[in-house]
């Protein structure tokens, strides 16, 4: 049936059946979005369902920050945020290129990003390091360099969260969000991006909002005015229109057929892609004017496969190395931007705090690289004397958290030592947004990138060893 060609269902290593996603290759699925798995799993998993399906499939990944965040062997690159601040975007394409290369050897080929989402909403508990930048500006400038590197390494991309997730208090993995913002000030800052970039998106993942000022009724991904008369019509978009997943409590009591309906090509991730499959060919059956849309949809489809066999990926010699390189240019490109609040001493006696802490967790590379290089730095204790406080956040945006930046108890800890000791310094490795509503702090660093050679190339950094 041609129309199962417009579902996309997700696949969890660890959860998801292999038989039934062979089934579905069979079946003649368009694609499929992975989750998770060792690298060599994930492999061998593609290539077994292409060669199963009756025409080449699309599989996307959400490698927003590299493959290390779905792949504990694989490197962590830096988040957007962090290229954000540094406003480099040679840094953004290597990001970009690093990305697609890596997931090609995978056998992905379709990159579920960038975000370009403002990060205008400190409490936004979904978008938070995603987001390039609160400017709109910036975050163009930077999706449109990272979009470049993700072609050289001959990967397709995937602009979202349309029509603009950033300034969201909810997170739509739970409940179903809200976007207030007056028309004007929608058109000019979030929807900024897409106007900008359009003809460089394969493809488009609409969000699971409700953007009052573009349709006060109906969840953009189940919106004709937002899908059909705003994207298709009023930006001239003609690329894929794709679903943010549809296993998302915001979408609960909706039909997926009714966001085919609206303006989507793609499906994506369908609590039961069988049943979805089933209702999606009847409903075309009952519906011949829906005949057309199956088709404009399968079309661009082929159009991506298209492209994606003609793409060469730019050669790359060590990509381990490449990342690491990365890591450590982007965290001296972002404290040079922040200017360190001063060198670390060796003839200093430091004290640190990790807010969340978790027991048994090994010492942070970062304060390994700091004791490696001289800096003698113990944990804090109350009425413990130190010449400087190392306040570290690791906290960062989860799915289905529903929550961001510091808990209560992670608040009054650190505030309890700001009042008891002198000088201080706090370090997201996280959220960047953890220092709002404490008092008396000497400097925060909202470095917003986590990965190990990022922490040890800011720890160096710091003991002055980088000559920026």
């Amino acid at each position: 049936m041609r129309t199962n060609r417009l579902i996309f269902p997700g696949f969890w290593f660890g959860k998801t059946s292999v038989e039934d996603a062979k089934k579905l290759a069979t079946m003649g699925v368009g694609g499929f979005c992975f989750y998770g798995g060792k690298p060599e799993e994930l492999k061998e998993l593609t290539e077994t369902l292409q060669k199963l399906s009756p025409h080449p499939l699309l599989f996307a990944a959400d490698y927003e920050t590299g493959l290390g965040r779905w792949h504990e062997d694989l490197p962590l690159l830096p988040t957007n945020y962090t290229l954000g601040l540094t406003g480099r975007e040679d840094l953004a394409l290597r990001k970009g290129f690093l990305t697609a290369v890596q997931a090609r050897e995978l056998g992905i080929n379709w990159i579920l990003a960038p975000v370009v989402d403002l990060a205008d909403t400190p409490n936004n508990p979904i978008v938070n390091t995603r987001a390039f930048s609160a400017n709109p500006k910036i975050v163009s400038r930077m999706a449109r360099a990272f979009v470049i590197g993700l072609t050289d390494g001959a990967c397709l991309n995937c602009f979202k969260h349309f029509p603009g997730h950033g300034s969201t208090v909810q997170d739509s993995h739970l409940t179903l969000p809200e976007v207030t913002k007056p028309l004007s000030q929608f058109k000019e800052e979030d929807l900024l991006p897409y106007r900008e970039l359009v003809t460089r998106a394969d493809s488009i993942m609409v969000a699971h909002l409700l953007v009052k000022c573009l349709d006060d009724k109906i969840p953009a991904s189940f919106s004709k005015k937002i899908m059909r008369d705003l994207l298709r019509k009023t930006m001239f978009y003609k690329g894929l229109i794709v679903t943010d997943a549809l296993t998302m409590k915001a979408t609960n009591g909706l039909n997926p057929i009714d966001a085919f309906k609206a303006g989507a090509d793609i499906l994506l991730c369908p609590e039961d892609p069988f049943q979805t499959m089933a209702d999606l060919a009847k409903a075309v059956e009952q519906d011949s004017t829906l005949k057309e849309k199956v088709f404009y949809s399968i079309s661009i489809q082929e159009m991506m496969s298209a492209r994606l066999k003609s793409m060469r990926p730019l050669p790359c010699r060590n990509i381990e190395n490449a990342c690491a390189q990365l890591n450590k240019d982007a965290a001296c490109a972002v404290l040079q931007k922040l200017k360190l609040p001063f060198v670390l001493s060796k003839f200093q006696n430091i004290t640190y705090l990790i807010l969340d802490e978790k027991e048994g967790r090994a010492l942070p590379p970062f304060l390994t690289a700091l004791k490696e290089n001289g800096i003698k730095i113990s944990a804090y204790r109350e009425g413990k004397k130190s010449d400087l406080l190392i306040a570290l956040n690791y906290a960062d945006y989860a799915a289905f958290k529903g929550t961001v930046n510091l808990t209560e108890e992670q608040k009054n800890k650190m505030q309890k030592a700001l009042d008891k000791v002198g000088k201080s310094l706090l370090i997201s490795f996280g959220s960047p947004f953890v220092n709002e509503g404490l008092n008396n702090l000497t400097a925060f660093l909202p470095l917003a990138s986590k990965g190990d050679d990022f922490q040890i190339a800011a720890a160096r950094s710091l003991c002055g060893l980088f000559n920026f």
